[in-house]
């Protein structure tokens, strides 16, 4: 077990805010800890009042949250708001940035060595499937579940009365299962929307939102090259997946731009 004392809690909660969006600065080891000291007490309590989640708020996330008041709620209320883009830095130099799918690799880790239980939720076509097989695979202590989940709209609600028993289905086999971990990849904004509209309803030690990530480990994109700096990886992004142009011009042009602005007006 991660040691933790209470300077570490203390770091985690240590906040600051870009556009009225929480983030927090921390570290890696500092997040893992907590988890872990917040999954240990609600197995040592049989109960899950310890129950958290965690968004990792990016550039473009942090625009859509001005025009989506549920957006801007779910990420404020998340216990965890780990700040995921370099592009953030221009609003806060000192912003210590953790990258979503480590911190997720990071936490898969950390889950294997607790024997914890783990659910995929989400992902387009058979993602998630696919990612929890290779998962399977080479972390053999995780015992691992998935659901595709439902079609939503932007604000997290099932698009039709098929997808309402979907998702339905999905929270059900979720609580059966009851994972200690529960990783959820609707995309932006739904995934975050979705985790604040239902963690009441959960039967989970924590959750988190994850995005693109299971297309990473369910090896359906190809990671950006170990040399190439985290300044430029949006690069690489254009060119191994051409309809993302949009959401890079987004955190490197758009983002800047609106956030000179929003520190005019303010």
């Amino acid at each position: 077990m991660l040691s933790e004392d209470p300077s570490t809690v203390k770091k985690v909660h240590d906040n600051d805010k870009i556009m009225e969006i929480k983030v927090n600065s921390t570290t890696t080891s500092q997040v893992l800890a907590r988890v872990e000291k917040l999954i240990s007490d609600s197995m040592t309590s049989g109960n899950n009042k310890h129950k958290f989640y965690i968004v990792t708020p990016n550039p473009e996330l942090i625009l859509m949250a001005q025009k989506n008041g549920n957006l801007k709620n779910a990420l404020n209320a998340a216990d965890f708001s780990i700040p995921d883009g370099v592009g953030l830095k221009i609003a806060n130099p000192k912003l210590k940035i953790i990258k979503g799918r480590e911190l997720f690799l990071e936490l898969i880790d950390l889950a294997n060595n607790n024997h914890w239980k783990v659910f995929l939720l989400g992902g387009l076509g058979e993602e998630a499937e696919l990612a929890a097989s290779k998962l399977k695979n080479r972390k053999p202590n995780i015992e691992i579940d998935h659901h595709k989940g439902a079609r939503l709209d932007s604000n997290a609600n099932p698009q039709t009365e098929a997808d309402k028993e979907l998702d339905e289905e999905a929270i059900d086999r979720i609580n059966k299962f009851s994972p200690n971990m529960l990783f959820v990849a609707f995309g932006n904004p739904k995934q975050e929307i979705w985790i604040h509209k239902n963690l009441s309803r959960l039967n989970i030690g924590g959750a988190m939102a994850v995005g693109g990530t299971l297309r990473y480990v369910a090896g359906l994109s190809k990671l950006p090259p170990k040399w190439l700096p985290n300044s430029l990886e949006w690069l690489w992004r254009g060119f191994t997946e051409p309809k993302r142009i949009g959401r890079i011009l987004n955190a490197v042009v758009v983002f800047p731009v609106r956030y000179l602005f929003y520190k005019l007006s303010h």
